[in-house]
């Protein structure tokens, strides 16, 4: 089969849009090799490692899997003394550097694992009592607070240890005033790290210690440059990574940097491990830490139709001691705080990231109190505390897993973690899980064979892609029509969780390559089977039971009260007003930007980093249409629009962009020629009207009901007595003037409409 029948093939599968066009085109016989050509951007690598990167990482060529010794894991060599047969004191011996040692099992030296665990009993130990630095591979640690982190920390090599969240970063930076935090600001206690300052710190003596943020690595690696190998990267809170990548994509970019690295300068932790369908990592080395204690965890489990009257419920009934409350969901934390009486407010305290410092107001608590106790007599916690942080403290744990929303739904790993938070003794005094259930679910196939499914959609996609981009090869005339083509493609590697929203099944890697986005195929994988747990109050209390001693259940329904129902109007009210004044600001730093001649795509997206996820939204939408419309128009226009969905969005979008079109643009010479100012025309005129021009030029086939809302989207319409639309005039919104145009020759329409 030619590449051309391969192609077609393929794009049937897909979108048959192209498949004429695709048949008639010929392979040039020159073809350029474009394998020797790579684009790094700002990535820190010589050119010969890009080779070698690309070859092992974007080719496909998995490393051979490559054990630890005990010369990776100890500063000098291992001596121990042999004991005969007769039991008596042989000589000492060492352990060959080259030794293979696959878990601390193996250990051949020292005290033995069983004595550790005799000795200690229930309290915590270190894996500094049985090596001097961390193992490369995946570190599966089972449980948290092992001093894995100290350990490299501690380590004699120059290490780079990436944390999923700053408040993770800066509180171990924090413990070790040896090391360097790279990462944003964090208000009140630490400004944003400059490049000098990271320049500095490596230029002084000494083992080099960067607590990194996951966003900041690149930046810190540019600086680094070609001596990267000479440090060891570790990646703390690996789960975090496959579990937050859907919200924060360049997440995935840290494990395109951590395969850069040679396979001995490299180690992800976690104590809550999960499968990975990126191939590349399941060649690592797999380092278990099997033989620790096991926590015991007696678990009061509760399933309630009404969250805030369980949890005041439970609050009240400690009416001393310290409370500890995992919930994800500042809204419904001031539900429950509102609903207590005056004097327990006062001993509330909400931890959670600066960026929620408004919705917290007067509770809102930045970190943990001296010596790492918890700052008030009831803590409610979000997710920035849910892994990582030490407390050396004795409370009672109250989890909440909320269906409602799905940040608020709680993985059984994250219950372990938040759980293992508590670094003293019998610190965790008893622990509630509070959940309520979805009452329906998705049903779905094996999870092994769901995830060979979207790991071959997102297979199937990119082999049309990387099979357009052959085609196209030596004959730049072809890079239009496959432009489109692969914009089309990309729509179709997608998935979609329980009707939320789109998951994309693709990326660009750091190198700017179409590539499986393996993370997110993770994150789909867990969701899906997180749905599953949530079905009914019983299917929870079945997987938990695994794991945990569930030394009660009960399901608890509850009426909502009149003054519950006052008090959550009231939250949510003000919390749209704090959402408003979000996106208010936002306007307001634009407006400056253009004042001062800084409105541009790459502040724009810095700001949008640190901004909420609504804020997020409104400063997206902003960025993919600002360079074509007035500022004042488009800035109306959105606001009004600040609590729509995406369908609303779409249609502005498609607004702006018709408006944008160059007066000359066949696409928009097109519509003009099908339809006539003043004049009526019905839903199935409009529609045979517009098939032909969005098939031609958008590559696309909508729904009926869809042509409607197109040409709304381009005319202002008026609905008359026989149901027909009648077209007034262009500019429906009214725009005053164009601050930009798109060219008579893009006809990658694709891209900027949104159908």
């Amino acid at each position: 089969m030619s590449i051309e029948d391969e192609l077609a093939k393929e794009i049937a599968g897909l979108d048959s849009s192209f498949i004429d066009e695709l048949y008639n085109l010929q392979i040039p016989d020159e073809k350029t090799n474009l394998s020797e050509v790579i684009t790094l951007g700002t990535t820190p690598v010589s050119e010969e490692h890009s080779k070698e990167v690309k070859s092992s990482i974007v080719e496909n060529q998995l490393e051979e899997t490559v054990p630890n010794t005990y010369g990776d894991l100890h500063d000098a060599p291992v001596e121990y003394i042999e004991i005969l047969s007769s039991g008596k004191v042989g000589e000492t011996k060492t352990i060959p550097q080259d030794t293979v040692i696959t878990s601390l099992d193996n250990l051949l030296f020292g005290r033995a694992p069983e004595v550790i665990r005799e000795e200690v009993g229930d309290s915590f130990w270190n894996l500094a009592d049985f090596i001097d630095k961390m193992p490369h591979g995946i570190v599966d640690k089972k449980i948290p607070g092992i001093g894995a982190t100290t350990l490299e920390i501690n380590s004699k090599r120059n290490s780079i240890i990436v944390f999923p969240t700053k408040a993770l970063a800066y509180g171990k930076h924090s413990k070790h005033p040896n090391t360097l935090y790279v990462g944003s600001e964090i208000k009140g206690e630490k400004e944003k790290v400059t490049n000098q300052q990271i320049e500095e710190y490596l230029a002084k003596d000494g083992y080099k210690k960067l607590l990194v943020v996951a966003d900041s690595l690149g930046r810190l690696l540019s600086i680094i440059g070609k001596n990267y190998k000479d440090y060891f990267l570790m990646i703390d809170e690996i789960d975090v990574l496959q579990t937050d990548n859907n919200f924060r994509p360049q997440l995935e970019n840290v494990i395109d940097y951590y395969l850069m690295f040679p396979l001995k300068n490299r180690c992800m932790v976690t104590a809550t491990m999960k499968e990975f369908s990126n191939p590349h990592l399941k060649t690592e080395c797999r380092f278990p830490i099997t033989w620790q204690y096991n926590t015991h965890r007696n678990i009061d489990l509760l399933h309630t139709d009404n969250i805030t009257q369980a949890v005041i419920e439970k609050v009240i009934s400690h009416p001393t001691e310290k409370i500890f409350i995992a919930y994800n969901s500042i809204l419904q934390i001031r539900n429950i705080i509102a609903s207590l009486d005056e004097e327990t407010r006062k001993e509330c305290a909400i931890l959670c990231s600066e960026a929620s410092i408004k919705e917290a107001g007067e509770y809102f608590v930045p970190k943990l109190g001296d010596n790492d106790t918890l700052p008030a007599r009831i803590n409610f916690a979000t997710c920035c505390y849910f892994t990582g942080i030490d407390i050396e403290d004795s409370y009672h744990l109250i989890t909440v897993s909320d269906v409602r929303r799905s940040h608020s739904m709680l993985t059984l790993d994250r219950m372990t973690q938040i759980h293992g938070r508590c670094r003293k003794d019998n610190g965790v005094l008893s622990e509630t899980i509070i959940y309520n259930t979805l009452g329906y679910v998705s049903v779905m196939e094996s999870m092994e064979k769901y995830t060979i499914t979207l790991l071959n959609k997102a297979q199937k996609v990119l082999k049309v892609l990387e099979s357009a981009d052959t085609i196209s090869q030596g004959d730049y005339t072809l890079t239009d029509l496959f432009a489109i083509i692969k914009e089309a493609i990309r729509e179709k590697a997608q998935e979609r969780i329980a009707g939320n929203e789109l998951i994309n099944l693709t990326r660009k890697d750091v190198y700017g390559k179409d590539v499986p986005a393996y993370l997110n195929i993770d994150y789909i994988i867990e969701r899906t089977e997180l749905y599953a747990s949530y079905f009914m109050p019983e299917t929870l209390k079945e997987v938990l039971r695994k794991q945990v001693k569930i030394i009660s259940y009960k399901s608890l329904n509850y009426d909502v009260s009149p003054e519950q129902s006052s008090i959550e109007k009231a939250n949510k009210d003000a919390q749209n007003k704090l959402t408003e004044s979000y996106i208010q600001e936002a306007i307001n730093n634009i407006k400056l930007l253009s004042t001062t001649g800084q409105l541009n795509d790459n502040t724009l997206y810095s700001y949008t980093r640190h901004c909420r996820s609504k804020t997020k939204i409104f400063l997206e939408r902003f960025i993919k249409l600002y360079r074509y419309v007035d500022l004042d128009s488009l800035l109306h226009q959105l606001w009004e629009i600040r609590t729509s969905n995406s369908v609303v969005f779409k249609n502005l979008n498609n607004t702006v962009m018709y408006w944008a079109l160059d007066e000359e643009h066949p696409f928009k010479v097109a519509i003009r020629r099908c339809f006539t100012l003043n004049r009526s025309y019905s839903a199935n005129e409009i529609q045979d009207k517009l098939t032909p021009i969005v098939q031609y030029h958008l590559h696309k086939v909508l729904k009926p009901r869809k042509y409607v809302v197109l040409l709304k989207a381009v005319y202002t319409t008026s609905r008359t007595s026989g149901n027909k639309y009648t077209i007034r005039n262009e500019n429906p919104r009214g725009f005053k003037e164009h601050t930009g145009r798109i060219a008579t020759k893009e006809n990658n329409l694709l891209r900027l409409f949104m159908l």
